[in-house]
């Protein structure tokens, strides 16, 4: 009867425990004393940003430490470090919260640390920033043909954020014509970003699953052209719908933008200049045939 009383109890205590949507890193490693941790769909939660070595880590349910039922993570090694493959944890009381740290290795602004309650375990690294990232998939004009993906540009200001404008359309000419994804080079493998659900809404998306076993892709519900950014690092999307595709005759297109002559490149509004669907500033006199942007409207040079 003990036994089944026990066992009983521990059920409730780790049913109430992982039934909380909100965690938080605390101690003197984090900037400020404590950080809320970014939840996801799939029920991970992860830290992203800066740590202060030789300063305290731990990780609770409860943003006041004195909160009723707050609990810690306790790793299941001793010395277990914030830089660290899928370490097992258990979940203990406040009065063992001296049991819970996390050692920080050094000083950096490039933690990422996901806690995973699924699996419970807690996984760390040091990003390292991707040197590229791509769009494939059906809806653009490469298909999914590999090594002609269409690339990203890097923001000068943001080393783990991405920009990219282009078509997004049905193209029967392709497999899974309305649908796309993300790479981290040009080709499937190893870096590779999904949506959470397939045939996501890439307007309504705002997180990304990095790898991940499924291969879930977005898919085009408004065909037309889009400014698309990535983060990487914090591992978020956002999408803004631009307007209808170029007329055929080459005059005056739908306007995108059109504010004072002004145009909305990168998330950062320029004047009077010209760029092609990726992003990129076309600084020579002569325009090849394709694309453009320039002064908030699309023109096609035949």
């Amino acid at each position: 009867m003990k036994r089944l009383l026990l066992i009983f109890y521990f059920s409730l205590f780790t049913f109430h425990f992982f039934a909380q949507d909100r965690y938080w890193a605390v101690g003197t490693a984090v900037p400020g004393g404590i950080q809320e941790l970014t939840p996801f769909p799939n029920k991970q939660y992860k830290y992203t940003g800066r740590l202060i070595e030789g300063g305290t880590l731990s990780f609770r349910n409860k943003e006041a430490a004195t909160a009723s039922l707050v609990r810690y993570l306790k790793p299941t090694y001793e010395d277990a470090y914030a830089v660290t493959n899928a370490t097992p944890f258990t979940l203990v009381s406040a009065r063992d919260s001296s049991a819970c740290l996390w050692t920080v290795p050094l000083t950096e602004d490039i933690y990422r640390i996901t806690i995973d309650l699924n699996a419970k375990t807690l996984t760390g690294e040091l990003f390292r920033p991707w040197n590229e990232l791509f769009i494939v998939g059906g809806a653009t004009e490469c298909g999914w043909v590999t090594y002609t993906f269409l690339p990203f540009t890097r923001d000068e200001s943001e080393v783990c954020t991405w920009d990219w404008t282009g078509e997004l359309r049905e193209r029967q000419e392709f497999g899974e014509p309305r649908r796309f994804k993300f790479e981290g080079q040009n080709a499937w493998e190893p870096k590779v970003l999904h949506p959470f659900t397939q045939d996501e809404d890439i307007l309504g998306s705002t997180q990304l699953l990095t790898g991940g076993s499924g291969d879930n892709k977005w898919s085009v519900t408004k065909e037309g052209y889009y400014h698309i950014r990535v983060d990487v690092f914090r591992e978020t999307v956002w999408a803004e719908y631009l307007g209808q595709e170029a007329t055929d005759d080459g005059q005056q297109a739908t306007a995108i933008h059109e504010t004072t002559n002004r145009q909305l490149v990168n998330g950062k509004w320029l004047n009077g200049k010209c760029f092609d669907l990726s992003g990129r500033q076309i600084t020579n006199g002569k325009l090849p045939k394709g694309l453009y942007i320039k002064d908030g409207k699309k023109i096609l040079v035949k």
